[in-house]
């Protein structure tokens, strides 16, 4: 709008005339009489003070003209800037930070008054009068912004475009000339063979170093001839001035490289796509409400049981199967058994998913009401692993009980995110506190062997789970649960149970 101005506004003065200039506007007096601008590409420009009135008669009569786009303001992610210039650019704000306050405007523009700023500060950071007001300016010029004083590196070569090679050595010369020659341009003979080495020596399960695979991929591209050493035939590399420097390498490894290609080449498909893909949703990502989909998996728990029945015979690790529903993290079912990983311990837990846990947790000497564990229902879905969930008994499910079965692909546990997780807090709680947790130590010279330790049964064990299950429903802060909008108007706290509930009488519960 012609009637109004902005802070950080460009505005170019006589446009198309040869005395044509952009100034950017700094600062806006409240009362609206007077601003302060800057000539955006003068290399000694400092602020000067115009009349705001001045500035709309300008634009209203087409001596100035307002600028659309502003290519002096960088907006660049934290992650993509090197290390070496958000240095330089912290560095750098160091020292003008305190100049630049917004408490200091305006009396920073006015010459006079900023004297006293520019002297303190070259005071204490021991830097010159010079290197305080180039900062500034770049700081005035690029939009008041902290990245503003990066480096202009990104101005050289021509940014995006390649360089037309000659005869000549273009970059920067090799030390000692004199022995091992200017070097070469790296042209498109070249950059085939770096192409080939690449994914011959350096993109293979190997994981070969960077300067591993150049080493070879000199002696497999650029030797001249064999020699004979003891018996061995070793190659005769040409002249050094003929080769292409491992600097040359690796700028075109890193021009050309595809991280998705290289790591799945070195990783395998199955492992990219665990630990290095992109993650584009969340395991709730498309759950309406409590019962939507419950999530079941098993871990064999680090601790050893001793026997119910003679407590001198350690009988091993037990497994606990767990059911946790997706929207409210309720932990609706839990089985501890001494039965690997099966259908039958998973039927186990969906059973007790599916029913009363008063009766449940009596039988276990813990007393509770209908409230504190209010599960008992059958979900929409159940999502598993491609383990117990896709044996030909899962089918009593489906045909018997309409729940619709969801398996991972294989190698994919973040698929099931939710209950993973649960297991790693689980065992957080318990593992530090009972006794015959295995001990990383164990496996060292002198190390005690923990099994030794082991003191409790299946049955005891058995409480401590449920009592961590208890806890989990009804106490357990979620601190990074995502809350809805409406979740956070009602005031709901991120705990399973008051999720759960909530979810029930405002999200349509199955």
């Amino acid at each position: 709008m012609k009637g109004l101005l902005y802070v950080n506004e460009l505005i170019t003065w006589n446009p198309g005339q040869e005395n044509e200039h952009t100034d950017r506007i700094l600062w806006i007096e409240p009362d609206g009489f007077i601003l302060y601008t800057i000539d955006a590409f003068s290399k000694q420009g400092l602020p000067a003070s115009k009349k705001i009135s001045d500035v709309l008669s300008a634009i209203e009569v087409g001596d100035a003209v307002k600028q659309e786009d502003d290519s002096l303001i960088r907006v660049i992610g934290e992650d993509s800037i090197k290390d070496a210039d958000r240095i330089k650019r912290d560095k750098a704000w160091s020292i003008i930070a305190d100049i630049v306050s917004f408490e200091n405007e305006p009396d920073i523009y006015e010459r006079e008054k900023r004297g006293p700023w520019i002297s303190k500060a070259v005071e204490m950071h021991g830097v010159t009068y010079t290197t305080v007001y180039k900062y500034l300016r770049r700081f005035w010029q690029r939009g008041k912004n902290k990245n503003a004083l990066l480096p202009d590196y990104y101005n050289s070569g021509g940014r995006g475009k390649r360089k037309l090679l000659g005869d000549k050595k273009i970059g920067r010369p090799r030390k000692n000339i004199a022995v091992n020659g200017p070097g070469i341009n790296v042209n498109e003979s070249t950059k085939r063979i770096f192409r080939i080495a690449v994914n011959k020596y350096y993109d293979t399960p190997k994981e070969n170093f960077l300067t591993t695979a150049y080493d070879l991929m000199v002696k497999e591209f650029y030797k001249e001839d064999y020699r004979f050493e003891d018996g061995i035939r070793k190659p005769t590399i040409i002249p050094i001035g003929q080769i292409p420097t491992i600097t040359q390498f690796r700028y075109w490894y890193e021009v050309e490289r595809d991280i998705k290609k290289s790591l799945t080449k070195k990783k395998g498909s199955k492992k990219y796509a665990l630990n290095h893909r992109a993650v584009t949703g969340k395991s709730d990502a498309e759950i309406i409400g409590p019962g939507s989909k419950y999530q079941i998996d098993a871990t064999i728990a680090d601790v050893y049981l001793v026997s119910r029945f003679n407590r001198t015979w350690i009988i091993g690790r037990p497994v606990i199967y767990a059911v946790i529903d997706c929207f409210s993290r309720m932990v609706a079912g839990v089985y501890v058994g001494l039965e690997g990983p099966s259908w039958l311990g998973a039927m186990m837990a969906l059973s007790n998913a599916f029913t009363d846990k008063v009766n449940y947790c009596k039988e276990y000497d813990i007393n509770i009401s209908q409230e504190d564990w209010p599960c008992h229902h059958i979900p929409i879905a159940i999502l598993g692993d491609r383990g117990e969930m896709e044996s030909k008994y899962a089918d009593t499910l489906v045909n018997g009980l309409g729940i619709r079965i969801e398996n991972t692909p294989s190698y994919r546990a973040d698929w099931k995110g939710i209950i993973e997780q649960y297991f790693n807090l689980l065992d957080g709680k318990v593992k530090p506190l009972v006794p015959g947790h295995i001990d990383i130590s164990f496996r060292e010279r002198g190390g005690t062997d923990y099994r030794l330790d082991a003191k409790l049964d299946i049955y005891q064990f058995t409480q401590i789970i449920i009592n961590c299950v208890l806890y989990h429903n009804n106490q357990h802060w979620m601190k990074k649960f995502s809350m809805s909008e409406i979740m956070v108007e009602d005031d709901i706290d991120p705990i399973p149970k008051e999720l759960w509930n909530w979810g029930i009488s405002n999200r349509s519960g199955k």
